[in-house]
């Protein structure tokens, strides 16, 4: 039910976090694929912190999850080119030389997975690609568990809802209409709970450092 409420977001950031093993990865990738089948000439972008994060977790599982006749994917560019001119390009950010690799282009649908990793330049800087001269809802969606350098404004966003509203200049006032936080947790995700591994996997949680269990386990962006 929460990767439903997140497919079916129309904000213009959609934050899907809170503990680990709430299904986030993989939502990415159902919301993106089904986004390339359904508008023709959509731009996507997929970003994480590391290339070996994104091909283990996004890549490799993306192109054995979209029918393999409809697209063909370019190892040199990472990007797949759906039948329908639509594309999804995967990306891995290294601070200041991807602001030089992504400075002018245009994206209709940017996925920041595990955005906690990501300082809020890189996330603003990302957030200035949502661009373009077509009728495809522009939209940003977020990733994340609470921890690492972009905890503070992912929480201020997300958790705390402390926007910019009185700056003197208009145009950098942030509207509150234009965030949805989608919390969830382990107990969310059933599929992962029911499998071989599930109880194990939630003993590890259990067991870390209290700080990093009330975070990792429960989703205490306080901790």
């Amino acid at each position: 039910p929460k990767q439903k409420l997140f497919l079916q977001s129309r904000t213009l950031y959609t934050c899907y976090g809170g503990a680990k093993g709430g299904g986030k990865t993989h939502i990415v990738r159902i919301k993106a694929g089904g986004g390339a089948l359904t508008w023709p000439g959509i731009k996507i972008l997929i970003m994480r912190k590391t290339y070996i994060d994104l091909e283990r977790n996004h890549i490799r599982p993306m192109l054995a999850l979209m029918p393999r006749e409809t697209y063909s994917y370019n190892g040199t560019s990472h990007i797949m080119s759906f039948d329908n001119g639509a594309t999804i390009e995967f990306g891995h950010w290294q601070g200041e030389a991807s602001e030089q690799e992504y400075n002018g282009i245009e994206y209709d649908w940017i996925f920041l997975d595990e955005a906690t990793q990501f300082s809020e330049r890189s996330f603003q800087f990302l957030g200035g690609c949502l661009r373009g001269a077509n009728n495809i809802p522009k939209r940003m969606y977020i990733t994340c568990n609470p921890g690492g350098v972009g905890h503070r404004w992912v929480k201020r966003l997300f958790i705390d809802k402390e926007y910019k509203t009185d700056s003197a200049n208009p145009e950098e006032n942030e509207n509150p209409a234009d965030y949805t936080f989608i919390f969830a947790t382990v107990e969310d995700n059933t599929h992962l709970l029911n499998s071989s591994g599930g109880a194990n996997y939630v003993r590890m949680l259990a067991n870390m450092p209290e700080d990093l269990r009330k975070a990792y386990r429960y989703g205490d962006w306080n901790a």
